[in-house]
């Protein structure tokens, strides 16, 4: 963007071009994506990987616009699939979204701390055996992310999301997130006993989000239905959806669970009013002409392809093995044993498999204080990268004879 100077142009303006680049860049993406019959996602993906620091280096990875566009975009997507799930089977898929979430947060863990402690210890700090196991127990924590993101927007869409499958994904990656907080919140206070984890603490706070969002969904969808029959709402019903959106993003930001938890469980809430086709209907248009495809542009931005790579190429492809494997039979075992057939239970694995923002944030905070060296920290990436650009055209491939549903 130097030559902006040349035109004379403020610095503060130049957030203009980083949209122009950063839109165009998704609609190129998405287009030749769907030209070669793949997701768009995948090609948005692979544009931002082009335009990011990994090839052309238009725009940065840590650019504040991009951070907060895609914040928004991610809190939208999530949000879509709230008010497209059905509530009623989603209660259903409860006992088996959370065997699922269970199966595809163990195995990971185990592989992801057993294998880098038994053979790849000089990938590890230094230090004492004891101590080593629990660096690689970090690694292991890192591998129980998952960024299901991906697989909503793959089956959306396909018209997928409301399937048996795309329920209990979407149930499995709720679950698993709150699992993986409390996860890395004992391995940090283990690993850092200075760290301030309390996780009495944090276990009461998500009790009190959960238990809040049922009481509060519950008032706001009888009101809603009883304002209804007088026609007061008009489109301030939007508006209306759109602060409880970002309203319960906050707070279970504030409850220490996801944004997108929260993003989800107001979608949800709003799917139970008799507005929900002109909500979906509005915020698709605004999620998917702006925010949505900037969300997925970032991932390809974060994900910087280095030479250190290649340095740790070996020990990088093994990690990425680790935690395909793990997803893939930790939640899918699980899923055949309650009851979905072979090829279903292979859907919801590969679902799973995705990994973006949430292990790179994890990772950093481990490579800054030296609980994982920069090769496991370049492998992380490499997995983020791998991971992200297999998922779309592996649903679309394991999903596409599948009936659709919405």
């Amino acid at each position: 963007m130097e030559w902006f100077k040349v035109l004379g142009v403020a610095p503060e303006k130049y957030f203009l071009l980083e949209i122009v680049i950063l839109l165009g860049a998704a609609s190129l993406g998405g287009w030749a994506a769907k030209k070669i019959q793949m997701p768009a996602v995948l090609g948005q993906i692979v544009a931002g990987i082009l335009v990011g620091p990994s090839v052309f280096g238009w725009i940065q990875g840590d650019s504040e616009l991009v951070h907060i566009m895609s914040e928004i975009g991610v809190i939208f997507l999530m949000f879509l699939a709230g008010l497209e799930t059905d509530l009623q089977e989603l209660r259903k898929s409860g006992k088996s979204s959370s065997m699922i979430a269970l199966g595809g947060v163990v195995v990971p863990l185990i592989l992801g701390t057993v294998i880098p402690y038994l053979f790849f210890k000089h990938h590890l700090p230094q230090g004492t055996p004891h101590q080593q196991f629990l660096y690689a127990t970090y690694i292991g924590t890192i591998l129980t992310a998952t960024s299901v993101s991906i697989s909503v927007s793959v089956l959306r869409d396909m018209h997928l999301l409301g399937s048996k499958q795309g329920i209990s994904i979407l149930g499995a990656a709720i679950i698993d997130d709150v699992i993986g907080i409390l996860l890395l919140a004992i391995i940090i206070g283990i690993v850092n006993p200075s760290a301030n984890t309390h996780i009495g603490w944090l276990l009461l706070k998500m009790g009190v989000f959960f238990v809040g969002v049922v009481v509060i969904g519950y008032i706001i969808s009888n009101l809603t239905m009883r304002f209804a029959r007088g026609n007061v709402w008009g489109e301030r019903i939007v508006t209306f959806a759109i602060l409880l959106c970002f309203l319960f993003a906050f707070l279970s930001e504030v409850f220490q669970v996801a944004a997108i938890t929260g993003a989800y469980a107001a979608g949800v809430i709003c799917g139970t009013t008799p507005y929900r086709s002109k909500i979906n209907k509005r915020i698709q248009v605004l999620a998917y002409s702006l925010f949505t495809p900037i969300f997925f542009i970032s991932i390809g931005l974060k994900a910087e392809i280095s030479a250190d790579m290649l340095q740790y190429i070996g020990y990088g492809f093994v990690i990425v093995l680790l935690a395909i494997a793990g997803k893939i039979i930790g939640c899918g075992l699980v899923a055949h044993w309650s009851g979905f057939s072979y090829k279903h239970s292979l859907q919801i694995g590969a679902g799973m498999i995705a990994r973006a923002e949430v292990a790179l944030i994890v990772a950093t905070q481990g490579l800054n204080s030296q609980v994982i060296t920069n090769a496991t920290f370049t492998s992380i990436v490499l997995l983020v990268v791998i991971s992200t650009l297999v998922t779309p055209p592996l649903l679309k491939y394991l999903f596409k004879n599948e009936e659709k549903t919405i």
